[in-house]
């Protein structure tokens, strides 16, 4: 698929709305986005009849969750099979569109859930919901997972959204009434979308510095479509359909996710039945994956942006013309081409080019060009005294290490790749990679992101359609153990402008302030986009109901909806 094909189909998809939480949630939507799998009707297999009951998926996976619990953890595999156990206020369809998983309805200001000031939301539970184990849902559960977020002594993912929060009120057991003490322009996309409501009756006990090692996080008890089955290290995991769900479905009685870390032994697996899909296959399977019988592959354009984060903190990467140089000497395009045949697009931003938000400022002043990147290395100290083709700087030789998660071919072809392109500036790269589990574990588990122990770090992070998130991720606030700023970027202005965005409303007043960020970002370049991640999911085509979502909702995000036809 071309580059422009992508981009023309994410700008159909690329805004936010919000829908009513009554009849269907989904609308009619083909089961794939691009030229290979067009699904038709809402079904995504095509035939338009009455769902089935039964049947058993299983999937095939390359990475294996660390913990299931969203507050602590948001590996992507982490929160693929959270969806199928755990409920949350909203999540994104995948038109991109908040719809309602365990609350009535989206709040408004039209619908009176919003307060005209945009200081005052209110949420109503769904009266039906209960958890795994048969108690009841209420807004005392709703409470404690807000207690649990605002604990002093857990080191959640991130409190961005919920710092906010001036108080909760539970008036009866399926109201919540929150009141902000400023306006956060994306609180109702972030209350309850990343994070899924929790059992007070199974925790209430768990809070304080030993909650990440509960043993809830691995055999968890949910509210969701899914009910816990087994999880066997290093092999699978399996949940089965629950009876009792209050939406629609499931269909499906068991879905089982098989972790299968090679990628020709993924593909030998789907081939001989081992498995019956594989979710993200990797890219150097596409013209295998087009040709196996019985399988519909989609490709699904999604706001992941493969990147590398700079640790700032680094003696060396502390210096901001280091880190432009390195994004001068990035040729993204190449990377494209050589490792992904351009199925993942180049990113000039982490803000992608259909957003609004979307400026060319990185582009002009890092784009690729040598030249400059030697310049800056001249400037900053960094020269070739011996003639080896490596600087140094008072004896010392210009290296970084690069890390990724191991096992992922693709990006340790992209490490390759990188290696070359900057050690024609004269910088050395030293590769390290680590297992998913350690490079994404939480602060107390030790991870390498969390606790800054990295050079260069390669990995996709999700773009929402909302700016606001961007606080998480460059804010001084939110420095771990607080929150997801792994390039330990602290800067006063980009702080400041970062926190005002987020507690705006208007887009007309929030664009100036994030061009003004976007400046920023390219002047310190706390991180390099590389490119924007199209995901391969090969389903049977049997399977009906699927639809792959662009957004951190994820492609799991309506699995209650899946369905198989008979054999």
């Amino acid at each position: 698929m071309l580059p422009r094909r992508i981009c023309l189909i994410l700008l159909l998809v690329m805004y936010t709305g919000v829908i009513g939480c009554s009849g269907d949630a989904g609308g009619d939507s083909g089961g794939a986005l691009g030229d290979v799998g067009i699904g038709t009707g809402r079904d995504g297999g095509g035939n338009g009849t009455v769902p089935r009951r039964g049947g058993r998926l299983v999937i095939g996976m390359q990475q294996e969750p660390e913990i299931l619990n969203e507050a602590v953890n948001t590996m992507v595999t982490g929160v693929y099979v959270c969806n199928f156990i755990f409920s949350k206020f909203v999540k994104h369809n995948e038109r991109m569109e908040l719809v309602c998983d365990i609350i009535t309805e989206v709040p408004s200001v039209e619908n009176g859930g919003i307060s005209r000031d945009y200081l005052t939301y209110t949420y109503h539970l769904r009266p039906d919901a209960r958890w795994h184990d048969g108690a009841p849902v209420t807004s005392a559960d709703v409470r404690f997972t807000y207690e649990l977020m605002m604990h002093p002594e857990i080191n959640v993912e991130t409190r961005q959204g919920w710092e906010v929060i001036d108080r909760l009120e539970t008036p009866d057991d399926h109201t919540v009434v929150f009141h902000l003490r400023e306006v956060y322009a994306n609180f109702v996309g972030d209350c309850f979308y990343d994070e899924s409501v929790l059992p007070e009756h199974l925790l209430s006990d768990k809070l304080g510095p030993d909650f990440q090692s509960a043993g809830f996080h691995r055999q968890p008890v949910g509210s969701g479509p899914f009910v816990f089955g087994e999880w066997v290290p290093g092999s699978h995991l399996t949940v089965r359909a629950n009876e009792d769900y209050y939406g629609e479905g499931p269909y499906l009685d068991e879905i089982m996710i098989r972790f299968v870390p090679d990628e020709n032994a993924l593909l030998l697996q789907l081939e001989t039945g081992g498995v019956t899909a594989i979710d993200n296959a990797p890219n150097e399977l596409l013209s295998v994956l087009e040709s196996v019988a019985g399988i519909r592959l989609y490709r699904n354009p999604a706001l992941f942006n493969e990147h590398l984060d700079l640790n700032c903190e680094d003696d060396i990467l502390g210096d901001r013309r280091v880190r432009r140089a390195l994004a001068r000497a990035t040729d993204r395009r190449e990377i494209s081409e050589k490792i992904y045949e351009n199925v993942w697009i180049p990113a000039f931003s982490d803000e992608h080019p259909s957003s609004p938000y979307h400026t060319d400022t990185w582009e002009h002043m890092n784009g690729y060009d040598p030249d400059a990147a030697r310049r800056l290395l001249t400037e900053a100290g960094w020269i070739d005294t011996d003639g080896d083709g490596l600087r140094e700087r008072e004896g010392e030789p210009l290296t970084f290490s690069i890390m990724t998660t191991a096992g992922m071919l693709n990006r340790e072809r992209t490490q390759l790749v990188l290696k070359e392109q900057y050690r024609k500036i004269g910088v050395d790269l030293t590769i390290r990679n680590f297992h998913p589990t350690v490079m994404y574990a939480s602060y107390d588990e030790g991870g390498v992101l969390k606790r800054g122990k990295f050079d260069i770090a390669l990995y996709a992070i999700l773009t929402p359609p909302d700016p606001s998130t961007k606080e998480g991720s460059y804010s001084r606030d939110f420095l771990p153990p607080v929150g997801q700023n792994f390039s330990r970027i602290n800067h006063d202005e980009l702080s400041e402008l970062l926190a005002r965005g987020s507690r705006l409303v208007l887009f007309d007043e929030r664009k100036p302030i994030y061009e003004r960020i976007d400046e920023i970002l390219a002047t310190e370049v706390p991180m390099i986009p590389l490119l924007w991640v199209t995901q391969l999911d090969a389903m049977p085509q049997r399977l009906n109901g699927y639809r792959p979502n662009p957004t951190q909702s994820g492609d799991s995000w309506n699995a209650n909806e899946w369905w198989l036809d008979e054999e």
